[in-house]
């Protein structure tokens, strides 16, 4: 099996050169044993971290993902961002090891007015239990390469706000990370709580300087070792794109 998932692997990453060299943007939430959709399993959070290892996959750091961006960067081959929202207290647990031992950096979202709490936002009720990352657990993952951003001051849907409380949400936190955070973090890096936006929110926002982090691909407890590769590849992101487009237009037939 693992011999097909690597050519498999291989076929896509030659068939990803005709594709943009945009970074695919990975994100997590939970790194636990939970059994809820969010949460991701620590053997299976491993297993992938050693596949991206093994198949010679960069990944790399928000500071080089904004240098790309910014045209200051050029990056070669297959480029993979690792995110994680929510700063659930099982990222400093279980996932921090697991990006020590392969040497990888990430980048984790956080919402000020919950740290050190549960994570009452939450859609389901055994989510809703989870701890949520202290500001010294947050302090020890950006001294190991876990860089901090912006993921609103209380995870406030932001899409059915008023233009002042949407900036608010966003110059809390980032005002909060700049006072709190000296190196290794990103308060104007910015990815919205819930996934809910809108054209006229993300205007809000980058009128007020934010950087917004779009186009990521969510990793679930569901994913499976395909379902990863498959994500991992420049020339999925475009396909699911355009997949979309046309269920949008023809009303869900593909």
């Amino acid at each position: 099996m693992m011999i097909i998932l690597k050519l498999i692997n291989f076929f896509l990453e030659k068939i990803d050169y005709l594709f943009s060299p945009l970074p695919t943007v990975l994100t997590y939430h939970s790194i636990s044993d939970g059994k809820t959709t969010i949460s991701v399993l620590t053997g299976h959070f491993r297993r992938q971290m050693a596949f991206l290892k093994e198949s010679e996959t960069s990944v790399i750091s928000i500071r080089d993902f904004l240098d790309f961006k910014a045209g200051k960067l050029k990056l070669k081959g297959r480029t993979i961002l690792i995110t994680f929202d929510d700063a659930f207290r099982d990222v400093f647990l279980n996932a921090l090891p697991i990006l020590k031992e392969f040497n990888f950096p990430a980048v984790i979202f956080i919402n000020p007015s919950l740290l050190g709490k549960k994570a009452e936002f939450a859609t389901r009720e055994e989510d809703k239990k989870r701890e949520i990352c202290s500001l010294s657990d947050l302090r020890l993952l950006a001294e190991n390469g876990v860089a901090i951003a912006n993921h609103g001051y209380s995870h406030r849907q932001l899409s059915g706000l008023s233009e002042s409380e949407v900036v608010a949400e966003y110059e809390n936190a980032r005002d909060w990370i700049k006072n709190n955070f000296f190196t290794n973090s990103y308060p104007d890096v910015f990815v919205f709580p819930k996934g809910a936006k809108n054209e006229q929110v993300k205007s809000y926002l980058r009128n007020n300087g934010a950087k917004i982090l779009d186009d990521r691909i969510d990793i679930y407890s569901d994913t499976s070792p395909l379902g990863f590769i498959l994500k991992l590849s420049r020339s999925y992101f475009w396909l699911r794109k355009k997949m979309f487009l046309l269920n949008s237009f023809y009303g869900g037939v593909f």
